[in-house]
């Protein structure tokens, strides 16, 4: 082996390394967030798989306390896989930082958070720091606000290109309903905007930043599922047209509800590469968030 090529192993082991890192820097953060959630504890379930063969991932997951006390969560999946993924994934953080900063520097003067403000701002922010850079990927992005009020807990969702949560309803611990936002059905309209991309905003023009909001009330006792494409699209080896679906992934989450959310995420994993039927068969980064909200007692 040349010297070139032991330095760029090394390169190479050092990404790694701070690549898993980072992601187990905010699994903890996000586990000890959820711990005292309006002084609520929510139990939480994390998954997470490169796409086979890849180092870094472009699939990111963020909660984050705003200055009123309330929550903001963040899903998010960008183009491509592996270090242009990543690249992008990081920009997409910069630029949540920026935002979040700007927007604590407003709280201070008036007092409230402005959450359309705050998703339009994060919005150009990124795809400012995307055309900067030449880019011409994308970034999928679902902002969920999250407000407590007694035993609900009130959801505004700003949906730019990404997958919404499946919510399981449950009444002392048994599940009575379940919704799958990505549907309209029960009353409920999911609404969407566009991918965030700096192509994008060149034919939208002005428009770009317009990002309709939808709202849906959880309640003490429901488990909401966010999760990325990877999952869902899986397909079995040599029939890429059989995808693993939702209506697999919804399966797996009733049969396992009772189980604490992260040996659920755990089974749906372990279906999903079943279902792949070898590791090398995964073409895409899998990531999944079950969240438990607690359940009343009586």
């Amino acid at each position: 082996m040349t010297e070139h090529d032991t330095e760029k192993l090394r390169q190479f082991e050092l990404l790694h390394a701070e690549a898993n890192s980072i992601r187990e820097r905010d699994k903890v953060l996000i586990r000890g967030l959820f711990q005292n959630f309006y002084n609520k504890k929510l139990n939480v379930g994390i998954g997470f798989q490169r796409a086979y063969g890849a180092i870094l991932s472009g699939d990111y997951f963020d909660l984050i306390q705003l200055p009123d006390g309330n929550y903001l969560f963040i899903f998010a999946d960008m183009s491509g896989h592996g270090l242009p993924a990543y690249t992008n994934l990081v920009r997409l953080r910069s630029a949540i930082t920026i935002s979040v900063g700007q927007v604590r520097e407003l709280f201070y003067n008036c007092g409230s958070v402005d959450c359309d403000l705050l998703v339009r701002t994060i919005c150009s922010s990124f795809t400012d720091i995307m055309e900067g850079s030449n880019s011409h990927d994308f970034a999928c992005v679902l902002f969920t606000f999250i407000y407590n009020e007694g035993d609900k807990f009130h959801l505004k969702f700003y949906n730019r290109g990404m997958l919404f949560p499946v919510i399981v309803r449950k009444f002392q611990e048994r599940v009575v309903d379940v919704y799958n936002l990505n549907n309209e059905e029960k009353g409920w309209i999911p609404m969407k905007g566009n991918l965030l991309s700096g192509d994008v905003r060149s034919l939208l023009e002005d428009r770009y930043l317009d990002i309709p909001s939808c709202q849906f009330t959880l309640y003490e006792g429901d488990s909401i599922l966010y999760y990325s494409d990877g999952i869902i699209e899986a397909y079995r080896p040599g029939n890429p047209m059989e995808e693993y679906g939702e209506a697999r992934m919804i399966k797996i989450l009733l049969e396992n509800i009772s189980l604490v959310p992260q040996l659920v995420v755990h089974e749906l994993f372990a279906s999903v590469y079943g279902f792949m039927g070898a590791p090398e068969k995964q073409k895409d980064d899998m990531t999944a968030v079950l969240i438990d909200f607690p359940p009343v007692r009586y």
